[in-house]
C-alpha cells in the first residue's frame, strides 16, 4: 500500500486523542521514575508513615467528563501525581493538610493553579477549561470516546483509519480482539463480534443506527469509515441504549467535533491515497473543514476502484469493486443550544466471481477434484463488472438539537431519515435479462429520538432517559421477472428506556431498563407462476435490563463486569424469504418463528504500567429461540433451479450457549520497540440438540511488533 497525505490551508488542525496524548505523559521516563511499579499511592518524600491524604478528581468544565492522565503538582510533594482512568488520584502527606497549593496541566486545557482548602472528607474536585489554542499554525483538539469504563470496549484510532485505504470496515475491525468477519468473495465482508453478526450487532454512524438490508451474509454495510475520527467496538449486549438487535455488541463510528470557537475563519483539510497491488486498485479520501465563532462545517469524500483479484496461478474474473461516498456536517454552537445537520450518500458496486455458479452436483464434485477453474474460462484482467454483481446506494439525513437547560439537565432531539436502495444481478438464460435485477429493494426509515440527560450532586450520579420511535417501509420494485426474495412490509417500532449511573469511591455502578415493541404488516407473492398472495401481521415486544460495574483496584489495575438481557425479533428474510441467496444456496423462511431472547455476561480486567499492558475479557451468552438456517433433509436437500442445482436451507430456532474470551497484551521493553500479542477463542453449543453450533468463527492468535525511531536527535 502506497500512501500519500497532504495538508493544506493556512491553519492546519491536528486531531489527537486525549487518551493517547495522556499515555505519552504516563510513559515518559522522568515521570515514570516517580510512580511505583506496583500501583501504590503517591507519598511525600519526607516520610512514608501514616498521615493525611487527598483524593483529587479532575474533570472538564463543559462536559464534566473525567480527564485521564492529568498531571497534578502539589506543594510538599517532590513528584507529581497522575489521574487514573476515572480522572482520580491520591496523594499522601506526612502531616495533616488543610490548605495546599496545586497546579494541574493537561493537553488541550488551560493550566490550573490555585490554593485549595481541603474538606474534612479529603475529596477535592478540580475543573479545567478547554484551551484549543493556535500554536505555530497547529491546533490540538481532544477526541472524546463515546463509551464509558463500564463497557468492555476497544477503539481504533484515526491514524489506523487513515491507513485503511480500500480495506473494508469488517477487515479493519479484525484488529480488535474478539472481532472477526465473514466474507463473500474478495470485496464483500461484514463484522462478527464474538460469534454475532448481521442484525445481531448494530452499526452506529455519527449517532445514526444503520438501517439497511443487513440480513444477508453477502450484504456488506454501506458505511464510509474514512471520515470518522475514531471507531469503537462495544462487546456487551447493549439493547438498553440502542434498542433491539444489539445482542452481540455495537460498532460506533464517531466524527470529531466541529471547529467551533475560532475568532477568525479557520480552514484545514487532509487527503489520503492508497494503491492495492493485487486488484490494481486505488483509493482516495479527503476532508476539508472550516470554522468561525459559533459556526462549523466539514466536507468529506471517498472513492475506491479495483479490478479482478488474482491468485498465484489465475485471475478471478468479475471480482472488481467501485465505491463512492460523500458527506457533509454543519453545526451551530451557542451558549445553551447546539444544532447540527448531517447528510451522506454512499454507493458501491461489487462483482461476484462468475465461476462460483455450479449447474449441478456432479459439476461441483468435478470442480473440487480439479482444484481450480477450467483454464478455458479464465479471461485477462479487467476493471469491468458484469452480472453477477450487486450494487447499493444509501442516503442518510440527520438533524440534532442539544439544549442545555442548566448545568445539570440537557435535552437531545434527533430526527433522521435513511433510504437504502439495493439491486442484485444474476446470469440468466437470456442475456438481455441478466441486466434486469433479480432483487430490486428500497428500504426507507424515519426515526425520532428524545433523550433527557441529568447530573446529580450525590454520588456523582447521572441519569439518561429516552424515547425512540421508528417507522420503516420496504418495497420491491416490479419487473424483476421472478418472485421477490423478501416481501413488502411496513413496520413501527417504539421504545422507552432509562440508564442510571452512580459512583461510590472507586466503584461505579449502572442500572438500565427498557421496553420495546415492534409491529409489522407484510404482503407479497410466494410464487410468480400461480400468483399466490399472502397478507400477514406480526407483533413483538420485550422488556430488557442491564447491570454494570467497574472497580479501580489500584491506579494501574481495574476490573469491570456487565450483564445485559437482550432480544431480537425475526428478520423479514427469516420469516418469509424464498429464493436464491448469495447466488449459492436456496433459502426458505419460517413465518412461525418467535423472538430471540437471552443474556450476555462480560467480565474484563486491565493492568497497565510504563512498559506492560494486559487486557483479558471473558463472556458467556445464552440465547433462547436462536434463529439459524440449516440444510434440508430428504427431498428438501436440494432445490432444482433453471440456473443450477442448489442446496436448500430452512430457517429454524433452538436454544444455544456461547462462551469464550479474548486477550490483548502490549510490551514495550525498549524505547521505540513494541510487541503486541492478541488471542481470541469461543465455543458455541446447540443446547436443544446437544451439538456444536455451525458457522462460528475459529480461534485466532497473533503477534506483531513495531519499531519507531525519529530522524532527528530530538526525536
Amino acid at each position: 500500500m502506497i500512501k500519500l497525505k497532504m495538508n493544506f490551508g493556512r491553519h492546519v488542525r491536528l486531531l489527537s486523542s486525549t487518551i493517547l496524548m495522556s499515555s505519552l505523559l504516563l510513559f515518559s521516563p522522568p515521570l515514570l521514575a516517580s510512580i511505583t511499579a506496583h500501583g501504590r499511592e503517591y507519598v511525600g518524600d519526607d516520610d512514608k508513615n501514616e498521615g493525611s491524604s487527598i483524593t483529587f478528581s479532575v474533570v472538564a468544565e463543559q462536559s464534566q467528563e473525567p480527564l485521564v492522565g492529568a498531571v497534578i503538582h502539589c506543594e510538599g510533594l517532590a513528584t507529581p501525581v497522575v489521574t487514573d482512568i476515572n480522572g482520580r488520584c491520591v496523594a499522601k502527606f506526612k502531616h495533616p493538610v488543610t490548605r495546599i497549593k496545586v497546579s494541574v496541566s493537561y493537553i488541550g486545557y488551560k493550566n490550573l493553579s490555585r490554593l485549595v482548602v481541603v474538606p474534612s472528607n479529603g475529596q477535592v474536585l478540580l475543573t479545567m477549561k478547554d484551551d484549543s489554542k493556535q500554536l505555530d499554525n497547529v491546533t490540538v483538539t481532544a477526541l472524546q470516546r463515546h463509551t464509558s469504563v463500564l463497557q468492555q470496549s476497544a477503539s481504533i484510532s484515526q491514524e489506523a483509519l487513515e491507513k485503511g485505504g480500500a480495506t473494508s470496515l469488517a477487515k479493519l475491525l479484525e484488529t480488535v480482539p474478539g472481532v472477526s468477519s465473514i466474507s463473500t468473495g474478495n470485496t464483500i465482508a461484514k463484522p462478527v463480534i464474538q460469534g454475532m453478526h448481521s442484525s445481531r450487532i448494530l452499526l452506529m454512524n455519527n449517532g445514526v443506527r444503520l438501517e439497511s438490508q443487513s440480513w444477508g451474509a453477502d450484504h456488506a454495510p454501506e458505511l464510509d469509515y474514512t471520515g470518522s475520527s475514531m471507531v469503537e467496538v462495544v462487546k456487551g449486549a447493549e439493547c438498553i441504549r440502542y434498542g433491539f438487535g444489539a445482542m452481540g455488541g455495537v460498532v460506533l463510528l464517531n466524527d470529531a467535533p466541529l471547529p467551533y470557537g475560532n475568532k477568525k475563519t479557520m480552514v484545514s483539510g487532509n487527503v489520503n491515497m492508497g494503491y492495492d497491488t493485487n486488484a490494481r486498485g486505488f483509493s482516495g479520501s479527503g476532508s476539508i473543514e472550516a470554522g468561525r465563532k459559533n459556526i462549523g462545517l466539514r466536507l468529506h469524500g471517498m472513492y475506491t476502484k479495483g479490478g479482478d483479484y488474482r491468485t498465484a496461478d489465475y485471475v478471478l474474473n468479475n471480482t472488481g469493486y467501485n465505491t463512492i461516498s460523500l458527506s457533509a456536517l454543519a453545526g451551530y454552537q451557542g451558549r445553551k443550544v447546539t444544532a447540527t445537520l448531517f447528510s451522506s450518500i454512499y454507493y458501491q458496486r461489487s462483482g461476484i466471481y462468475y465461476a462460483s455458479k455450479i449447474s449441478d452436483l456432479n459439476q461441483l464434485l468435478k470442480r473440487f477434484e480439479y482444484g481450480r477453474p477450467d483454464p478455458e474460462t479464465v479471461k485477462p484482467f479487467s476493471y469491468s463488472i458484469k452480472p453477477p454483481f450487486q450494487q447499493s446506494q444509501h442516503v442518510t439525513l440527520k438533524g440534532e438539537l442539544k439544549w442545555d437547560i442548566n448545568a445539570y439537565h440537557r435535552l437531545d432531539f434527533t430526527l433522521s431519515f435513511q433510504e437504502n436502495l439495493r439491486q442484485e444481478f444474476e446470469n440468466r438464460k437470456k442475456a438481455q435479462w441478466s441486466w434486469i435485477p433479480v432483487q430490486d429493494l428500497i428500504l426507507k426509515t424515519y426515526k425520532f429520538d428524545v433523550l433527557w440527560h441529568a447530573k446529580w450532586k450525590r454520588w456523582n450520579m447521572t441519569t439518561d432517559a429516552g424515547l425512540s420511535n421508528t417507522y420503516q417501509t420496504n418495497f420491491n420494485y416490479p419487473g424483476t421477472k421472478q418472485p421477490a426474495f423478501v416481501p413488502n412490509f411496513a413496520a413501527l417500532s417504539m421504545g422507552g428506556y432509562f440508564l442510571h449511573k452512580a459512583e461510590f469511591g472507586r466503584l461505579q455502578c449502572a442500572l438500565g431498563m427498557r421496553y420495546d415493541f415492534r409491529v409489522m404488516s407484510v404482503n407479497g407473492y410466494s410464487s410468480l407462476s400461480n400468483y399466490t398472495y399472502y397478507d400477514d401481521f406480526k407483533l413483538y415486544s420485550n422488556f430488557t435490563m442491564s447491570l454494570a460495574s467497574h472497580y479501580q483496584l489500584t491506579d494501574l489495575w481495574d476490573i469491570r463486569a456487565n450483564i445485559g438481557w437482550s432480544w431480537r425479533p425475526p428478520d423479514i428474510n427469516e420469516l418469509y424469504a424464498i429464493g436464491l441467496q448469495d447466488g449459492s444456496y436456496w433459502v426458505v423462511g419460517n413465518k412461525n418463528l418467535a423472538s430471540e431472547r437471552g443474556y450476555k455476561l462480560v467480565v474484563g480486567t486491565r493492568y497497565r504500567n510504563a512498559w506492560l499492558s494486559v487486557e483479558p475479557s471473558f463472556f458467556l451468552q445464552r440465547i433462547n429461540s436462536y434463529i439459524y438456517d440449516h440444510i434440508g433433509e430428504g427431498k428438501d436437500r436440494f432445490h432444482n433451479h433453471p440456473s443450477g442445482k442448489y442446496p436448500k436451507f430452512i430457517y429454524d430456532q433452538d436454544d444455544v450457549k456461547l462462551y469464550g474470551g479474548d486477550i490483548e497484551a502490549t510490551l514495550k521493553p525498549l524505547q521505540g520497540l513494541t510487541f503486541v500479542g492478541k488471542g481470541e477463542w469461543m465455543f458455541a453449543r446447540n443446547l436443544t440438540h446437544n451439538d456444536w453450533l455451525p458457522f462460528m468463527p475459529s480461534d485466532r492468535y497473533g503477534l506483531s511488533s513495531t519499531y519507531e525511531r525519529g530522524l532527528t536527535k530530538d526525536d
